[in-house]
């Protein structure tokens, strides 16, 4: 029927975007076919829609097309207004049968029997909008093996999620319309809330089915905020990884700003700084592996040498900084290391990994050795990031063959992940700081998942892998999924000393809103949004392990 023009004649659900650029009708059949694999309504694009109310029964022309995806009339009339009429919502609850997609309800007046989670709300602020699913959903290769197990598990959530839109076409909304326009940088919205009362007319745009709310629903604060880490004793040791959202200072001139990432402005800068300190003061870590730092050397006004003198700003334990023995690269970022000479002091040198494959796309990890005052174990650790899973190779490139997403879940670049662990692994075993110790640590961003080639095949190789027992455990939320890009890994007899491991969650449960930005907000919400807290002071969460030796 695509480009023909037909009649019909249907009841009104609701409105469509009002305010957007196509606004109309969601018109519902009179005479159902029975067929529980087909939808019951059609989208009836109207200049005009808004005069119309819900119930009434009216008989239209228009041409039909696929709109979005959306099976839709458009250059629509209205013939004839036929009266009133009297529907209520098709019951849901979540997943969906597997005979069933979304599609068979496309355009329909749905309500949610169940209580549902916040998955995420990375587009709350930008388009008020909140993913939600049954559960939290876990991405497929942080709990089952990559291949046909993560291709199964992936295909389900599309049977458990459902976006909830506020109903607007508008950007930037202000009031925010979720949780009930109280969001603010102490009354916070995070992933694993609780969400009842969801009823809405289904709608399918090209980034997939979501709900246009016909009902106020209902949030649950059922994912509290953490409290922060026990502080440790004087005869424990704490090591910690945390991945800080590209600090970038531009060696401290305003005039270079914006820079290559990060902050755009001096006033973003210090935004920035005093969240990461009030996460890294929280830590209360005697040594800390950074990642994304600006590679713009150690001197003051860097990257590294003005977050370290703002933590010291507040610290009773003032920390050093790790100076590599060559520049790191030539990567607009870099790793680094933090730690308090209170508690442990430097031994051996810093020692840094430039050859292949850390010659691209990874990042050179910094290995640097410690002797832990109370007790006079030395402990070696190593900070490393990865390539990232994203922009991947362009067809017909060299890489493009071997480091495309092969489908399996674990997306781009997988098998230089994988080269990258070897080589590692090899350089830790030259002793590169040049102290020799049973007590080793490999930490910081590897953008791999728990069950993904590169974790499994340190594992293999007789490291250990450290977490908190739960299966659900996670440093990163991307696209309703979670899991954990972060980790920290140990010889076994380290791992004989593990007193507690922490995934600290104050970041990537948080709303991108909370962030230091004052990018697409308007002057309300850039100061009620705004507090000097760890909350959403990166999109990765900090981990953290402490040893007793």
């Amino acid at each position: 029927l695509l480009g023909k023009t037909v009649t019909i004649q249907g009841m009104v659900l609701g409105v469509v975007y009002a305010d957007g650029p196509l606004p109309g009708l969601m018109i519902q059949s009179l005479s159902p076919d029975q067929d529980p694999l087909t939808a019951e309504a059609i989208f009836v694009a109207l200049a005009n829609a808004q005069q119309y109310q819900s119930g009434q029964i009216l008989q239209l022309s228009g041409t039909v097309a696929e709109v979005e995806q959306l099976t839709s009339l458009i250059d629509a009339t209205v013939l004839d207004t036929c009266g009133s009429g009297e529907t209520k919502p098709v019951s849901l609850t979540l997943p969906l049968p597997p005979e069933l997609s979304w599609e068979a309800y496309e355009g329909m007046w749905l309500r949610i029997e169940q209580p549902l989670v916040v998955t995420d709300s990375f587009n709350l602020g930008r388009y008020g909008e909140l993913m939600l699913a049954d559960k939290r959903l876990m991405v497929p290769t942080q709990v089952v093996a990559p291949g046909a197990a993560a291709q199964q598990l992936a295909a389900d959530y599309t049977r458990r999620s459902i976006l909830l839109d506020d109903g607007s076409y508008r950007q930037n909304p202000d009031p925010l319309p979720y949780p009930d326009t109280s969001l603010s940088a102490y009354q916070t919205l995070r992933v694993g809330d609780q969400v009842l009362n969801i009823e809405g007319i289904l709608h399918q745009d090209e980034r997939g089915y979501r709900l246009l709310p016909t009902a106020k629903p209902t949030f649950v604060s059922s994912n509290p905020r953490p409290e922060a880490p026990a502080k440790t004793a004087t005869n424990e040791l704490r090591i910690a990884s945390y991945n800080v959202l590209n600090f970038f200072t531009g060696h401290g001139q305003a005039e270079a700003f914006p820079t290559r990432r990060g902050a755009r402005n001096p006033t973003e800068l210090q935004r920035q700084q005093e969240k990461l300190v009030a996460a890294l003061l929280a830590l209360d870590a005697d040594i800390i592996g950074l990642l994304e730092l600006e590679n713009n050397g150690y001197a003051d006004g860097s990257a590294s040498a003005t977050l370290l003198a703002a933590l010291n700003a507040r610290s009773s334990e003032p920390y050093q900084q790790v100076i590599a023995p060559v520049t790191p690269g030539g990567d607009d970022i870099k790793v680094g290391i933090f730690y308090r000479p209170s508690r442990v002091s430097a031994e051996g040198q810093a020692a840094t990994q430039t050859a292949a494959p850390f010659t691209r796309l990874h990042r050179p990890p910094l290995a640097q050795s410690f002797r832990h005052t109370a007790s006079g174990e030395l402990v070696t650790v190593t900070i490393n990031h990865f390539k990232s899973k994203g922009s991947c190779p362009r067809r017909g490139s060299s890489d493009y063959l071997l480091q495309r997403d092969q489908g399996d879940g674990q997306a781009c670049w997988n098998a230089a992940r994988l080269e990258a662990a070897a080589a590692m692994h090899s350089w830790l075993a030259t002793q590169p700081t040049g102290v020799k110790t049973d007590y080793q640590v490999i930490m910081g961003d590897f953008n791999a998942y728990r069950q993904e080639d590169p974790i499994r095949w340190f594992e293999q190789q007789g490291w250990q892998y450290l977490d908190d027992g739960k299966a659900d455990s996670y440093s990163f939320v991307f696209r309703g999924q979670s899991g954990s890009l972060d980790h920290l890994l140990t010889t076994p007899a380290l791992a004989e000393k593990l007193v507690s491991f922490t995934h600290w969650p104050i970041n990537a449960d948080e709303p991108v809103l909370l962030d230091y930005s004052t990018r697409f907000k308007p002057a309300s919400q850039r100061e009620q949004l705004f507090a000097p807290l760890p909350y959403r002071s990166s999109d990765h969460d900090p981990i953290l392990a402490t040893f007793r030796f």
